[in-house]
């Protein structure tokens, strides 16, 4: 597959080189958590969507 010029089944490889897993993987996951749980809260505050 080509898209443009890009292979991205041969060059995906890189963003590894750029984020490395070791460092960055925690502190990502970790913001993704923040995120989901901050859209949940405002959700729920809302009053539409909740049980009672």
């Amino acid at each position: 597959m080509e898209v443009m010029g890009y292979k991205p089944i041969e060059q995906d490889y890189r963003i590894w080189m750029v984020v490395n897993p070791a460092t960055w993987l925690m502190p990502i996951l970790f913001a993704v958590l923040l995120i989901v749980l901050t859209v949940h809260v405002a959700v729920l505050s809302l009053g539409w969507f909740t049980w009672g």
